[in-house]
């Protein structure tokens, strides 16, 4: 082979490039048409505008691509400035990132075919298309990476901006406004519900460090996508999660199994979750009455972790855990001290009065239940009644009690202090 001199070699890497913009319509056509076919997502995909898109993106690459060739030097970053737009499309259009790129790669095989194809075309500058390689290397170096960090910089964009909007959504929807703003009837469709749906509210709240909201509301969604169709709308307010989801089922069994589902995922991974669930509204005009509920029926788990419908709860667990603060003021001094005291410490007399009143006053039965001996189970309850001056033996003093602990265990689990004969 004859080596040329450089400046022939430059003069026919111009030639190439000419012929290379040329055809730079028709190969990103082919390109946009390969992709559609061989990518699933793009195959796939409900757009009808995808494909032209694909082909304008395929044009502006191959274009950088053709000035490198041209200026022989490899294209900087602002030469791919327009890549960033075309990854925010791909996100709105359900693209994954995997299929991004495999899109990607397939446009930069198709450019290298055509160059091939040029240089049978025009033997003379096949020395010239060899040589281009490294060209096509520095744009596919380049354009990957630039288009993975635009696709991730859209999702992130998306994904904080769709947050926002759940979050305003959940406010009206608290309101009892109804959704005006398109953003927001967007956001209502794509959570799968309408004015008449049938709905359950769940309201949460996070134990401990409560973990990233990130993963809640990942495990929540999935929650909601293994129902229905779609999962449903949660949002974070003020530390606490809500979610509205569709009861298609017209019971809400299907939402408290995939949520006590998610309670589980999140508690093995070390995210522990408060969470109280409404009965069944129909239509969205009743969401406030729904989250009043959920909230009930968290608060009634007294900052326990749990899964918690408010159907569970009895007529007196209800009207307990509506309780004031006046209530409260009313509770006899030495119950409340016991209470505080034993809460305090490790609640062996409090589960002992709870097991007692399950086993309809029969200290045996609760000794049975407690897996103690029955004189310990005896000395226990002589102990609470010493202490309270109560009779256990009557019903009335025995409900007194309970409601006492009823009433004080949230208080008692915000505010604990010390055991008794402790120092603070």
């Amino acid at each position: 082979m004859v080596d040329r001199p450089h400046s022939d070699t430059q003069k026919l890497t111009r030639e190439l490039a000419r012929h290379v913009e040329d055809a730079v319509h028709d190969v990103a056509a082919l390109a946009a048409t390969r992709i559609c076919e061989q990518v699933p997502s793009y195959r796939n995909n409900a757009d009808p505008g995808l494909r032209e898109d694909v082909a304008a993106h395929c044009r502006d690459v191959f274009d950088t691509f053709a000035r490198s060739l041209a200026q022989d030097q490899f294209p900087s970053r602002d030469d791919f400035r327009v890549t960033g737009n075309h990854a925010l499309r791909r996100v709105t259009q359900s693209i994954p990132l995997a299929d991004f790129l495999q899109a990607f790669r397939i446009s930069q095989l198709t450019l290298w075919e055509s160059v091939l194809e040029i240089a049978q075309q025009h033997p003379d500058l096949q020395v010239a298309a060899t040589d281009s390689v490294r060209f096509i290397m520095g744009v596919i170096e380049g354009g990957s990476t630039i288009a993975a960090e635009g696709y991730l910089e859209a999702q992130q964009f998306l994904l904080a901006d769709a947050a926002r909007a759940a979050r305003d959504l959940v406010d009206d929807l608290l309101a009892g406004k109804t959704p005006t703003v398109g953003s927001r009837q967007a956001t209502l469709r794509t959570a799968g519900l309408d004015l008449g749906s049938t709905v359950v509210v769940a309201s949460g709240l996070a134990t401990g460090d409560g973990g990233s909201r990130q993963v809640i509301v990942r495990a929540l969604g999935v929650a909601g996508a293994d129902h229905a169709r779609t999962r449903g709308l949660i949002a974070f307010r003020h530390g606490e999660f809500i979610g509205i989801f569709p009861a298609d089922d017209g019971n809400g069994e299907a939402v408290l199994h995939s949520l006590t589902r998610a309670f589980e995922t999140l508690r093995a991974q070390g995210i522990e979750l408060t969470i109280g669930i409404s009965t069944v509204h129909l239509g969205l005009g009743g969401v406030p009455q729904a989250y009043c509920e959920a909230v009930t029926a968290r608060e009634a788990l007294s900052d326990r972790p749990g899964v918690k419908p408010l159907g569970d709860l009895t007529t007196f667990e209800y009207l307990i855990t509506k309780g004031d603060e006046t209530a409260r003021r009313l509770i006899d001094p030495a119950v409340r001290r016991f209470v505080e005291d034993d809460f305090a410490a490790d609640r062996v007399y409090i589960d002992t009065l709870e097991a007692y009143a399950k086993a309809n006053l029969n200290a045996k039965a609760a000794a049975e239940t407690l897996f103690v001996h029955g004189n310990t189970a005896y000395y226990r309850l002589d102990r609470i009644a010493e202490r309270t001056g109560k009779d256990l033996r009557r019903f009335d003093d025995v409900l007194d009690l309970l409601v006492a602990v009823k009433l004080l265990t949230p208080h008692a689990r915000r505010n604990p202090r010390p055991p008794p004969g402790r120092e603070a």
